[in-house]
């Protein structure tokens, strides 16, 4: 059975060149993310947590697009071109959050080697996870 997903997986990039999972999981804000960027461009793979499903599909398709005209998203960099009137700011992901988070690409990559950016997203106040003062939101924070 996995060998038949892992060939959906391969046949979908190769056809696509990435595909957007949307996890639903009662326990976990709603997050979605990437798989094949790093196969079919060598870039990190995106997740992004705590917006909508559809709106996050929408999101990783438009960073999809970008990294496949040669836009680099970079760790540790500020975005202002990804939500409307918001910064977006770019974390690596560390690899003990793979296996809750990244099923789907642990399984076509067979393992745990690939990288993993997260698109972070601000407070109403604009201020970011590891700013002083920042009002916990919805998004689970992989980078720690």
């Amino acid at each position: 059975m996995a060998e038949s997903i892992r060939q959906e997986l391969l046949d979908r990039v190769e056809k696509y060149k990435w595909i957007v999972f949307n996890i639903v999981d009662d326990t976990l804000p709603p997050f979605s993310y990437t798989v094949g960027l790093f196969k079919t461009f060598g870039h990190p793979e995106i997740i992004i947590s705590g917006i909508e499903h559809k709106s996050a599909h929408v999101i990783l398709n438009n960073i999809g697009n970008d990294i496949e005209n040669n836009m680099i998203r970079e760790p540790d960099t500020f975005y202002n071109d990804i939500l409307d009137d918001y910064p977006c700011l770019f974390k690596t992901v560390t690899q003990s959050n793979y296996e809750e988070f990244l099923g789907r690409a642990i399984t076509y990559y067979e393992g745990f080697d690939f990288p993993v950016l997260q698109c972070v997203w601000p407070d109403s106040e604009r201020r970011f996870p590891d700013d002083r003062g920042y009002v916990t939101t919805i998004q689970e924070i992989l980078y720690k």
